[in-house]
């Protein structure tokens, strides 16, 4: 089996489309993991993922980069926290935080709104991975995933165990986790606010186009697109965007 015919048939076993994905970045990793778990060739790991429930969820969480802690890009938040949030703020307010992995940009987003009380209408988190949206909605993390998290925030919003840090309920309840698959899943409208990080950088080009286009559609006019440090948007004025801050821009 070569990668072209992995490829048709991991889309049709688990709904991930890998075309849309850099080629040669996507072919290293999946690479990397046929022989990490020992499996030769493209064909041994298909089979593996056809029989094996565990091992199909761990290739997914693999593949979509489920990586994160709190407050990454301290900068980013701190411009979200002095400008946008208050900007924002009001009881119709709606924030999507899009590939949200375990859950730490939502939350982080919770935090400030909670702290700062400024009202809004709800928060949605969104993945495209199932174990990481179970993972989130747990709200149990490690020390290096709160390592960024102001003091008196994880004084006020987490209990402390032997070896981890518990979410407490009142920010838990703020945000409300859904499966959504960035490819092929409808768009929801009337945003006030979405942040798409660290994501769409290992798509296409053309991918990227369009994610970008269906996000600013999502936005209200006025509202505000966050994307990851490495996620430059060259001519944001093509998507009817105009650059506020690093990484934050608004639609015109």
């Amino acid at each position: 089996m070569d990668y072209e015919v992995f490829k048709a048939k991991v889309r049709d076993l688990i709904q991930l489309d890998l075309s849309s994905y850099k080629q040669q970045q996507m072919k290293r990793r999946i690479l990397q993991w046929i022989a990490r778990h020992e499996l030769n060739d493209f064909s041994g790991l298909f089979n593996t993922l056809k029989t094996d429930a565990d091992h199909r969820r761990e290739f997914i969480d693999y593949l979509t980069i489920n990586t994160s802690h709190f407050f990454r890009d301290q900068g980013v938040f701190d411009y979200l926290a002095e400008k946008i949030l208050p900007a924002i703020a009001s009881s119709q307010a709606r924030i999507w935080s899009a590939g949200c992995s375990i859950g730490a940009e939502p939350y982080s987003i919770a935090m400030i709104m909670l702290d700062k009380k400024l009202p809004f209408a709800e928060i949605i988190a969104t993945d495209i991975d199932e174990d990481s949206l179970k993972r989130a909605a747990a709200g149990v993390y490690y020390p290096n995933q709160v390592s960024q998290v102001p003091t008196s925030l994880l004084e006020r919003y987490f209990t402390t165990g032997k070896d981890h840090y518990q979410l407490k309920e009142i920010v838990k309840r703020q945000v409300k986790f859904l499966k959504h698959n960035l490819l092929t899943d409808p768009y929801h409208k009337g945003f006030d606010l979405i942040l798409c990080r660290n994501v769409f950088i290992y798509f296409t080009s053309e991918i990227q186009n369009r994610l970008i286009k269906q996000f600013v559609a999502s936005l209200k006019q006025g509202g505000y697109f966050v994307v990851g440090s490495a996620e430059l948007i060259i001519n944001p004025a093509v998507y009817g965007l105009d650059r506020v801050s690093y990484c934050i821009y608004q639609k015109g």
